[in-house]
């Protein structure tokens, strides 16, 4: 029942038109979050970001950052700068990390542009540097959007969202042919195109092309299970436990994020404030979140980063300090 609940709010949403859903939404008082860590500013600003960690020496893992002005660069994650790797502007990055191709340890990543190709690459642990990946099999084109799920570091797993409507789970394996191989699992048309996705400890949610927020339900085929009417842009999932998954939404606009339980339903509102010498994320664009260890006491339990659209800076923040957590708790 709640299936066809969910899906009948979205199809009500794209026949009616959505709803005002801001002038409906509680007044929150935000809960303050501060950064640890500051990279940038990037010229330009930021497009879009994922964290490519290390598996085999956890402090040498690295931030992925995609500038407005095109193409990647790398950054360690005390702020250095690192490899570049020329092309378009991209607007969707996804990174699995742990992968040994032929013994040589690597992440692989996929990077979608302004114009819907897809490009898939390598991070190499030892150096950083960003090369194009040998993989078959992966689409091409007409792709909105990319987002790493669950999965063993030897077979990654990638959800794709499609300009027609698609939303694919692919897999990449080594097969022992000359090319990686990418194989479809699951695929469904929905009910409102998407562009781009998250995931974290087996939810998956995408957003729609003109706006909204949905969760999918792949059990079988993808489906649209329930969604909100939302003007959030950015988005991305944090998992305290197995148990426990919320949203953490940026406008582009505001100076907070917004926080999302797992139905969808807001429960408050975040802001990073200035932290020591680091100065208060003013307009939150861009986010990404890694559950993996970045090395010391301080970053083994991964870290989430911020890009504030008023100035380029990347903000790092401890991700055991983010609502829900433990570490968190105990310091309220």
């Amino acid at each position: 029942m709640a299936r066809i609940v969910g899906l009948g709010l979205v199809l009500g949403l794209t026949a009616c038109g959505p709803t005002d859903q801001a002038a409906q939404a509680p007044a929150f008082t935000p809960t303050p979050i501060f950064s640890a860590q500051s990279i940038g500013p990037i010229a330009g600003g930021v497009e879009a970001l994922a964290f490519a960690p290390n598996a085999t020496i956890p402090w040498e893992g690295r931030l992925l950052v995609a500038p407005k002005t095109g193409g990647l660069q790398v950054f360690g994650i005390e702020g250095k700068a690192g490899a570049e790797f020329a092309g378009p502007v991209y607007t969707s990055l996804a990174v699995q990390p742990g992968f040994s191709l032929r013994q040589l340890k690597i992440s692989i990543a996929l990077a979608v542009s302004q114009d819907g190709k897809l490009a898939p690459l390598i991070i190499d642990d030892a150096r950083g540097q960003v090369f194009a990946a040998p993989i078959a099999g992966l689409p091409e084109q007409a792709v909105t959007g990319v987002c790493p799920l669950d999965s063993l570091p030897a077979l990654p797993k990638f959800a794709i969202t499609r300009e027609d409507g698609s939303f694919e789970l692919w897999k990449i394996e080594d097969t022992g042919e000359e090319l990686l191989q990418a194989k479809l699992e699951n695929s469904g048309k929905l009910a409102v195109p998407t562009f781009g996705c998250a995931a974290s400890s087996g939810k998956i949610y995408a957003k729609g092309k003109n706006g909204g927020v949905f969760f999918i339900d792949p059990s079988n085929r993808p489906i649209i299970d329930r969604g909100v009417d939302t003007a959030n842009t950015q988005f991305i999932a944090v998992s305290p436990d197995e148990t426990l998954t919320y949203l953490l939404a940026s406008d582009g606009v505001s100076g907070t994020l917004a926080q999302f339980d797992q139905d969808l339903t807001q429960t408050g509102t975040l802001s990073a404030g200035a932290s020591l010498s680091i100065p208060p994320v003013l307009v939150p664009g861009a986010m990404a979140v890694s559950k993996w260890s970045f090395g010391g006491a301080g970053f083994s339990a991964g870290l989430l980063a911020v890009a504030d659209q008023s100035d380029g800076r990347i903000s790092l923040i401890v991700r055991d300090t983010l609502p829900g957590f433990a570490h968190d708790q105990e310091v309220r």
